[in-house]
């Protein structure tokens, strides 16, 4: 806590600088001065928290110092401290309210001082609580303000100044939030950590108030307007402020800054861009300390890349039915690395989460297992960044492929041999005795093969990956129905397209244009 001295005798000033350990006491002299002018350019200049003032002092006397401190609305407490045990000037100091106590100096000891100091201390922070408290409203319309009304919070702080948005961390959800995840702590006490390490000889704090649960708006203001922005000093001030709410709530928290040099009038665009860099704190990940006006942000208006989201997952989709997964983890990585290129793009990574999730439905589904999230938190736990939710897809997608490699490696070696040869020929006017032919075996015991190791004839399994194929031909070309047909060994398109249909519900032309407004 910063202590202004305030006497016309120097000998009086040393005697109090000597008269306690004020650095044990959790004070500094940030100053001295011999006279209430020099006094007042100093009070600005340091901001203390607390004067010792003499009343008869040449220039400018104590009174008149206390009165013009307290017309700039800088909050300080002043304890008064005079050579004359007078009543009049007692009276007048204590009325003016800022004065918490009026002393004799040679009625002053070691511990009389301590004890002064002490209350000084604690009326300062409850006169401090009640300015923020009053400034809150004041804040917020200034901040939320548009046009004319915005150059109204000229009163309230002069740039330099520093806006910042404190958000309790959440995890990732599936499902866009507009405003932070609830906060069972809320925001109380967030702002007294906000005024113990705001005692910065840089930065002032000017208010503070709550924008939705477990969220918190702050300004302050740089004191020395001469000097070049002091953003090192803002950075360490609420790297402290972070440290201590995170041991105080148990868990971390996020701050996004916010710098003004010149307007006043720009805070409602100051709180856009925080609103706008808290919302992508996926990309920023957990306990983040950053300034908003060095992140790639976009447009508001910016909407979503459909045309992207299509190509990204038509290419994981033909990985997935060419049982490539190496090739599919490395789609995957690259459209998840194509999100935080040049701009962040939020509403692509919903879309990527959101089709990606239904083609592992999908293939769950084929594999006739229950459907799953594969991003559920009870499951995977909490997602804090765009790489833990990309990895964790892969894990879903990666744990499924090996169930189905395992599958296959309970196969015997004659029905793998009959599937290679199916799968090389299905194009072809084949049957089962081509492939039993093919395969060395009879007729039936090919049947029985399927029967009792995929639990499926020859000819659902055949049908199967045929419309399988054609899936993938509908969604990544453009190509005629007879085409599509010939190509996955159908002579009849209108027999392909009533097959098509009875395995899928739609239509081949149905399926294709589902899969393009997609």
């Amino acid at each position: 806590m910063k202590i202004i001295l305030v006497d016309d005798e120097r000998i009086a000033l040393d005697h109090i600088r000597t008269l306690i350990p004020w650095e044990e006491n959790g004070y500094e002299i940030a100053a001295a001065a011999t006279n209430g002018r020099s006094a007042l350019r100093l009070c600005e200049e340091h901001r203390p928290q607390i004067m010792i003032v003499d009343i008869r002092m040449p220039v400018m006397d104590g009174l008149e110092l206390i009165r013009a401190v307290a017309e700039r609305g800088w909050g300080v407490k002043f304890i008064v401290m005079s050579a004359y045990e007078d009543f009049n000037y007692a009276r007048q100091a204590i009325s003016l309210g800022c004065v918490s106590s009026y002393l004799v100096k040679h009625e002053v000891d070691r511990n009389k001082l301590i004890q002064e100091l002490a209350n000084a201390k604690l009326a300062w922070e409850i006169s401090e609580r009640q300015r923020l408290l009053s400034r809150s409203e004041q804040l917020k319309e200034a901040f939320f303000a548009s046009g004319r009304t915005a150059k109204h919070g000229g009163h309230i702080a002069r740039p330099p100044i520093c806006a910042l948005l404190l958000q309790a961390d959440a995890p990732f959800t599936t499902i866009p939030a507009v405003t932070a995840a609830p906060d069972t702590s809320g925001t109380t006490g967030w702002t007294e950590e906000f005024i113990q390490a705001g005692k910065s000889a840089s930065w002032e704090l000017i208010g503070a108030f709550t924008h939705g649960e477990g969220r918190l708006v702050v300004l302050f203001e740089q004191l020395d307007k001469s000097a070049c922005l002091q953003r090192e000093a803002f950075y360490t001030l609420a790297s402290a402020v972070q440290r201590g709410l995170e041991v105080r709530l148990g868990h971390t928290v996020s701050l996004y800054l916010a710098f003004e040099y010149s307007d006043i009038s720009h805070l409602p665009v100051m709180i856009r861009k925080l609103e706008d860099a808290a919302r992508h704190n996926v990309f920023t990940g957990r306990g983040a300390l950053v300034c908003a006006d060095d992140l790639p942000l976009p447009n508001r208006t910016a909407c979503v890349k459909t045309d992207c989201s299509r190509r990204w997952l038509d290419a994981s989709t033909s990985c997935l039915m060419r049982e490539d997964y190496a090739s599919f983890e490395s789609v995957i990585k690259e459209w998840f690395d194509s999100l935080s290129q040049k701009e962040w793009d939020l509403n692509g990574l919903y879309e990527a989460v959101r089709s990606l999730t239904t083609l592992y439905r999908e293939r769950l589904a084929a594999a006739g297992l229950p459907e799953l999230d594969p991003l559920d938190p009870t499951m995977a736990g909490p997602l804090y960044r765009l790489a833990d939710i990309r990895d964790r897809l892969l894990r879903a997608f990666g744990e499924l492929h090996e169930q189905r490699s395992a599958a296959l490696k309970r196969l015997s070696r004659k029905l793998l041999q009959a599937l290679r040869y199916l799968h090389a020929h299905f194009q072809d006017e084949i049957g089962v005795e081509d492939v039993a032919f093919a395969t060395g075996i009879s007729v039936r015991y090919l049947h029985e093969l399927f029967k009792r190791e995929l639990n499926r004839t020859f000819l659902d399994y055949l049908t199967e990956y045929r419309i399988k194929q054609a899936k993938l031909i509908l969604m990544s070309e453009d190509a005629k129905m007879a085409e599509v047909s010939a190509r996955v060994g159908y002579r009849s398109p209108q027999y392909f397209s009533q097959v098509f249909k009875r395995l899928t519900g739609v239509l081949p032309h149905q399926f294709r244009a589902k899969e393009q407004a997609r």
